[in-house]
């Protein structure tokens, strides 16, 4: 689904640059790699909530003081934990389970990228076949390339799931806050050369 969404958003911003013979402002690509950068960022936060809410020793806590309520994050010492509340969800996540996450995700990834490959289609190829052809078998070729690499990646993440579970907490946590880090990075690159 992810290279679904990348061959989409490609595809739909090439027909458009081969229809009406337009580039993409550089500024416009920018705001597109920052919004993918933004992306990133806000994909490492729900992954590292993700692992806190998993652990038995971390969980949030609902009581109030002078009259507030509120909610905050409690850790526990190894052997102290308690069985606690899990605060019951408002709404289903149910819908996040058929893709749509990460046809999204694929789907920004692609518009931040298609400058460089529209580009590339309006100089270098003169026919809108050829050109469509070309855009096909590049989103074929992407999605299978992040098919293989998404599989590679997920290796170490499967097998430490069930047996090694401070394994997986740990490479979880570090994928994490990796997304975090590289997307702030990410956002500052992208915005650095436009101001």
């Amino acid at each position: 689904l992810w290279g679904a969404g990348h061959t989409v958003s490609i595809v739909v911003v090439g027909i458009l640059v081969l229809v009406f013979r337009v580039t993409i402002p550089v500024p416009v690509t920018k705001w597109l790699e920052f919004g993918v950068a933004l992306m990133i960022v806000s994909l490492g936060v729900l992954a590292m909530m993700r692992i806190l809410r998993r652990r038995s020793d971390v969980h949030l806590h609902r009581h109030s003081h002078d009259g507030e309520s509120h909610v905050h994050i409690h850790f526990h010492e190894r052997g102290t934990e308690h069985a606690h509340s899990v605060l019951a969800p408002t709404h289903s996540h149910s819908i996040s389970r058929v893709g749509f996450k990460p046809l999204f995700v694929g789907a920004m990834h692609g518009l931040a990228g298609s400058a460089a490959l529209t580009l590339l289609v309006l100089t270098q190829i003169q026919s809108v076949w050829l050109a469509l052809l070309y855009l096909a078998l590049f989103g074929i070729g992407s999605t299978a390339g992040m098919m293989l690499m998404s599989g590679l990646i997920g290796l170490p993440f499967t097998f430490s799931d069930r047996r090694l579970t401070k394994i997986n907490y740990g490479l979880q946590t570090v994928a994490a806050t990796l997304s975090i880090v590289f997307g702030l990075w990410y956002a500052f690159q992208a915005m650095s050369d436009t101001l």
